[in-house]
């Protein structure tokens, strides 16, 4: 028969995992192996200092990170197998704010350099083209609402909604400027070069002339002034160009309801336009 085989070091295996050297010894390996990754993480670029202040608030303790002396031993005696997911977190937000901190950047930089393009006409001038303008604000408006709704936006928060207002600003004086400025172009000849319509509707007439020059006054100072957000936050613009906006709006009605009573005389006119 043959005989079985046995393991001498089995029984000696037991006894040597209950030595308390041998117990302490492997929570050591075992606490390591959850403390080498989370080394690793703590040393991306994007931890801060703000972000080491909410490790020490973690742990406990205080962390000369900036010291020239700091070293893995400093790390290790952190015990930070025991705040794994608190570690994560906060070097995952770290990358997140430092995302923000960045796309912020951009939208910055882009409006520092972005200006206005005009047009000659006459003795004034009209805004160019805008669909870069408009395209920009729509995009990034709704990054800059994406980024509110994160809640690593904390330490941005402020400058985040300053932009957002100010896109929001520019957004509305543009939209109004395009508005008067069609609307001046279009009235222009009527108001200031049809003498029947001067002696007609000399009040309204009185009205879009004050406009007219106002209006000019307004293009040369943007001509001169063409940043974007410049131009569009100056103080008091928005608040001119809807009044504009209004008092053309007046000459207009009545230019329309002085039309009318030249329909019913003559009523082939109805079949024109105004």
């Amino acid at each position: 028969m043959q005989s079985k085989q046995c393991n001498p070091t089995a029984p000696a295996n037991k006894i040597i995992s209950k030595w308390r050297t041998f117990v302490a010894l492997n929570d050591r390996v075992k606490n390591m192996n959850t403390i080498l990754p989370l080394i690793s993480q703590l040393h991306s670029p994007f931890m801060q200092d703000r972000h080491w202040k909410k490790l020490m608030r973690v742990t406990q303790q205080h962390i000369e990170h900036t010291s020239p002396k700091f070293c893995l031993e400093d790390l290790i005696k952190l015990h930070l197998y025991k705040y794994a997911d608190e570690v994560t977190e906060i070097v995952d937000g770290a990358a997140k704010e430092s995302k923000i901190e960045t796309k912020v950047g951009v939208i910055s930089r882009t409006w520092d350099d972005l200006k206005f393009t005009f047009i000659e006409k006459g003795d004034t001038y009209e805004l160019g083209a805008l669909d870069t303008i408009i395209e920009l604000v729509e995009g990034q408006s709704l990054e800059l609402m994406t980024m509110l709704a994160q809640k690593e936006v904390e330490e941005f928060k402020e400058n985040v909604s300053k932009w957002q207002k100010t896109l929001k600003t520019v957004d509305a004086v543009v939209e109004i400027w395009v508005k008067v400025q069609k609307n001046w172009s279009r009235l222009n000849p009527i108001f200031l070069a049809s003498e029947d319509i001067r002696g007609q509707l000399p009040e309204d007439t009185k009205r879009f002339e004050k406009v007219d020059i106002e209006w000019k006054e307004l293009m040369r100072d943007a001509v001169e002034n063409s940043g974007v957000v410049d131009a569009c936050t100056a103080e008091g613009r928005e608040e001119q160009l809807n009044g504009f906006n209004s008092d053309i709006e007046t000459c207009e009605k009545a230019l329309n309801a002085y039309l009318e009573e030249k329909k019913k005389v003559f009523p082939r006119f109805y079949f024109l336009s105004n």
